[in-house]
């Protein structure tokens, strides 16, 4: 019995690693290499389907990352790669500072983290912003790699999506 236990620790530990030691979409350089800490109110792992589920009051930290959900899953694929991170919340929250030192925040219903197309999805009133610039939208969705985003406003606010940048902020 104890081999078991130590095995589901281990295993959860390798779950948790691979989840946030990916390149995240405002990553400082050295922030994949810090420790991972994640606190929840309760921990359970999958072993057959490769998943680590974490309930009530999640925070997880590494670096400047900083997620607030009320619950994060996440699943390996086959090879025991990261397939997918996704965090609800009312809503849930994602901050992180950059390499020029600002930090850039999001929060939504759901955040969702695809490392293999490398995007981040933001989905149930989103929003995303730095400073006093923001974009707002329903489902907003990031590249990590070509930085590119695109936000749709399809069940609210008349299906639009509103955003407000600063030129001073922008010129920075």
């Amino acid at each position: 019995m104890l081999h078991i236990i130590q095995r589901a620790r281990k295993t959860k530990l390798v779950l948790l690693m691979l989840a946030l030691a990916s390149q995240s979409a405002y990553a400082l350089k050295d922030d994949t290499e810090q420790p991972l800490n994640i606190i929840s109110k309760e921990q359970i792992a999958d072993f057959e389907s490769n998943k680590a589920i974490f309930i009530k009051d999640v925070v997880a930290t590494q670096g400047s990352m900083e997620l607030h959900a009320d619950k994060a899953e996440l699943s390996r694929n086959s090879n025991g790669e990261l397939q997918e991170v996704k965090a609800y919340g009312k809503p849930a929250t994602f901050k992180q500072k950059q390499d020029d030192g600002k930090l850039i925040h999001s929060q939504s219903s759901i955040i969702q983290y695809l490392p293999e197309k490398n995007l981040l999805i933001l989905i149930g009133r989103a929003t995303i912003w730095q400073d006093n610039s923001h974009v707002d939208g329903e489902r907003i969705e990031y590249n990590t790699v070509t930085r590119q985003l695109k936000a749709s406003n399809e069940n609210s606010q008349g299906g639009r999506v509103q955003s407000t940048f600063l030129p001073q902020e922008l010129k920075k």
